[in-house]
């Protein structure tokens, strides 16, 4: 594992060679609008899989692909429609942007939402909007100098309603987007809690020998097993808390406030427990909920925080 210096204010990437020819770039500390990337190097060219949040951080990015292969980046995968995800679109631009239809519907409905007044103290730099020029559904397969990039939805809504995993079966590595979240908090708010759970089972079944999550470390071997499994007790410690609050009669931030994240409270953005109980009350059919939209759960997530933004340090 090789470390990039970024710039002073950002703290390292780490860049790993995960399978021969394919690379992680895993962003510490995963948190919010810090994500990870990744790309596959072929002899005429480069695929990445998704770009990261700020300019200075996919310049950064860009930088650590130049430090692997002076090979320019032909093709782009989006995993979803998030901005820590898709942000740097527009500083690949000979590059051909793949995405689900989904993702690609959502971010020309958003643009390029303004965060700035969420998180004054990140400096995003002159971004620009670009979407991706390619989009599908179901499965479709990439191919660069004989290396074969399976793209797959999941056929349901998860984290969003347009994830895309990428698949590399003959180096046995799967990028998974934010279907995972490796020592940080799942977030559903945007998708499905039982969705998640689901694409959990999908994951598990590729029988990858690496992983490379949205956020956090990648992991590998038997480590597998366990990241995937806490992320499903933890998903459904999210339901059994709706269902509680529902007996109770709490409404969803109630409902967190009165809750012991107990095993989970050393999770990363831990705040999110009140936007996931927005949706797994939404899901559930003993709950008589009326969906109260994302600003709401979002000022909830913000009460949990005992009345604080969200740590952001993008």
């Amino acid at each position: 594992m090789s470390t990039n210096d970024l710039h002073d204010n950002l703290g390292p990437g780490l860049l790993e060679e995960v399978a021969p020819g394919v690379f992680s770039y895993v962003q510490p500390d995963g948190t919010w609008f810090i994500n990870n990337t990744g790309f596959i190097v072929g002899e005429s060219g480069v695929v990445s899989i998704d770009t990261t949040s700020t300019e200075l951080r996919n310049r950064a990015y860009i930088d650590a692909i130049a430090s692997v292969t002076p090979n320019p980046v032909t093709l782009l995968v989006n995993t979803h429609h998030h901005a820590d995800h898709t942000h740097g679109n527009y500083l690949f631009p000979d590059a051909t942007i793949i995405s689900h239809t989904s993702c690609r519907d959502v971010m020309m409905a958003t643009g390029i939402p303004d965060y700035r007044s969420a998180f004054p103290s990140v400096e995003w730099g002159n971004l620009q909007f670009r979407a991706p020029d390619i989009t599908f559904e179901g499965s479709t397969k990439l191919h660069l100098d004989g290396i074969g990039i399976e793209l797959f939805d999941l056929g349901f809504v998860a984290h969003t309603e347009g994830d895309i995993l990428a698949w590399l079966p003959d180096q046995g590595v799967l990028f998974t987007g934010d279907l995972i979240f490796h020592g940080g908090t799942p977030f559903a708010l945007f998708g499905s809690v039982q969705g998640t759970i689901e694409a959990l089972n999908v994951i598990e079944a590729k029988g990858a020998d690496v992983i490379v999550p949205g956020h956090g470390p990648a992991f590998s071997g038997r480590d597998i097993k366990e990241v995937l499994a806490s992320q499903q007790i933890y998903l459904e410690f999210v339901q059994e808390t709706a269902a509680q609050g529902v007996r109770s009669g709490r409404s969803p931030v109630e409902q967190a406030l009165a809750t012991d994240l107990g095993e989970f409270q050393n999770l990363t953005d831990s705040e999110r427990l009140a936007g996931n109980l927005h949706v797994a009350y939404r899901e559930n059919p003993e709950a008589g909920y009326d969906w109260v939209g994302f600003e709401t759960a979002i000022a909830d997530m913000i009460i949990l925080n005992g009345g604080q933004l969200p740590h952001c340090v993008a």
